[in-house]
């Protein structure tokens, strides 16, 4: 059985730690994915129809291979997600992507056609005088040619003095971040992110001292959001490896925000990814006495097309067309809005204060007396809400404030409304009429409200209706 020095800070990090704003609410359900088995798996990634994951499991294509302290070694597996949602029993990637290297996390462009993933780097060969820990690890790039994975080629910035993995490449292709414990971090494993120009990989910006700590922050994943999730040890005093998120605001990453539970337990919890509607998400955890896959799905359904907010305006121009201007200066035209108002004019506006059904009436009256000699018109007018749902809440508040929103005043004609789901925009999710939040990062938040009932003709048609109003959070600090 062949040995290979290991990634030293790999495993520590990692797999040997058995020692679906977003935050958490009781509606992210949690489901331990089918696949999982009496060994790890680890570091999810999306790829096309499925999964793609690190384990140590055996396969038939290679020997095990083990470390020197016989811990056995990672390869890339891949599960195909059914449309049932169960996935397939997973297989390697690729053939030509295994070796008996230590073949770690990874990411993909969006059309699948590109890999990036972390593999070990044997410095020592040749070289008698290094210890048998000295491999590092690096990112490798492979492209997808024929239906065949290409030669993996180095990241530029690998080096056998320290180590770099982790990728997780953007949607569009032009930022990698990862992670390095290269000279000049603030310790451990620092978070990098680098800009794709000319074809080029630029020079790796550290995030900074609000995002990277002493200990190891590691797993980026960058939500189309602008939401960066990422996994550190260093955010509090347990030392364990929790689930966060921050935003990047004038050019500088923000103060992490702890995900809750079911994300964060007292357990290692770590690799967070999540689809584009933030609904479904995946993440590794040891709470069931392994490193296993966990699926996360939000029981709140997701509105994807939702108008803007319209305001009420209970205002109306009142006119009779078959009438003129009378040629007189001791009568005149009088409009009685049935709310109390008397307007006169042949054309009146009016704005009403709430819905509700009014007598109105267009009379002709004696100036001097008051008296209605004629009623010319009479109207049961109706005044109603925009057939909506609707948001209630202030339109800017600052950081840290709580704030309370409901949705009493949403209106559907012939539509009973059963639930009111909320997305704040900032990956939080709730249920109820009522709901109470304070937003963490200032910014203009999107916030929408959507419903679900029952038409009340036909009694079997359900119907789904939602709306986005703007939110001004301004920073508490300022």
């Amino acid at each position: 059985m062949r040995k290979l020095r290991k990634p030293i800070l790999w495993f520590t990090i990692a797999w040997m730690c058995n020692c679906l704003a977003i935050s958490g609410q009781s509606h992210y359900k949690l489901s331990h994915l089918d696949f999982n088995s009496k060994s790890k798996e680890l570091a999810p990634s999306f790829y096309r129809n499925g999964l793609v994951f690190c384990s140590d499991r055996r396969n038939e294509f290679l020997t095990s291979y083990i470390d020197y302290d016989r811990n056995p070694l990672t390869n890339l597996y891949y599960a195909r997600q059914k449309k049932s949602g169960k996935f397939e029993n997973p297989e390697l990637v690729a053939r030509e992507l295994t070796t008996f290297m230590f073949e770690g996390p990874s990411t993909f462009s969006r059309d699948g056609n590109i890999i990036y993933f972390t593999r070990s780097i044997d410095v020592s060969s040749g070289n008698r005088n290094r210890s048998r820990r000295d491999t590092t690890y690096g990112i490798f790039m492979s492209r997808k040619v024929n239906g065949s994975w290409t030669t993996p080629t180095g990241f530029n910035f690998n080096s056998g003095a320290y180590n770099t993995g982790y990728p997780y490449i953007t949607d569009d292709g032009s930022q990698l971040f990862f992670c390095s414990d290269a000279p000049g971090g603030t310790g451990g494993l620092d978070i990098y992110v680098s800009a794709l120009k000319n074809g080029t990989w630029g020079k790796p910006e550290n995030l900074g001292p609000n995002v990277n700590t002493s200990k190891n922050e590691v797993f980026p994943f960058l939500k189309n959001d602008g939401k960066l999730y990422f996994s550190s040890r260093g955010h509090h005093q347990q030392g364990d490896l929790d689930i966060y998120f921050t935003i990047r605001k004038e050019g500088i990453w923000q103060k992490p925000v702890e995900m809750a539970d079911p994300f964060n337990t007292r357990n290692d919890d770590y690799g967070l990814i999540l689809n584009t509607a933030s609904d479904t998400g995946y993440f590794v955890s040891d709470r069931s006495g392994s490193p296993d896959i966990f699926a996360v799905y939000s029981s709140i359904p997701t509105f994807s097309t939702c108008a803007d907010q319209k305001e009420n305006d209970y205002c109306f121009v009142f006119f009779e067309s078959n009438n003129n201007e009378l040629d007189t200066t001791a009568f005149a035209y009088e409009w009685d809005m049935g709310d109390g108002t008397l307007i006169r004019a042949l054309e009146a506006d009016h704005c009403f204060a709430r819905p509700d059904t009014y007598m109105v009436q267009l009379n002709i009256i004696d100036k001097l007396t008051k008296d209605v000699l004629i009623s010319q018109a009479t109207y049961s007018f109706t005044v109603e809400k925009i057939e909506q749902p609707y948001i209630s809440c202030p339109d800017t508040i600052k950081t840290g404030e709580l704030m309370t929103l409901n949705g009493r005043e949403s209106y559907l004609k012939n539509f009973n409304i059963s639930n009111y789901y909320w997305d704040l925009d900032d990956g939080t999710r709730l249920e109820g009429v009522d709901v109470s939040h304070s937003f963490v990062f200032p910014g203009i938040y999107h916030v929408r409200l959507g419903v679900t009932g029952q038409n009340i003709e036909p009694a079997e048609n359900s119907k789904n209706n939602c709306v986005t109003r703007q939110i001004v959070v301004l920073d508490s600090n300022k």
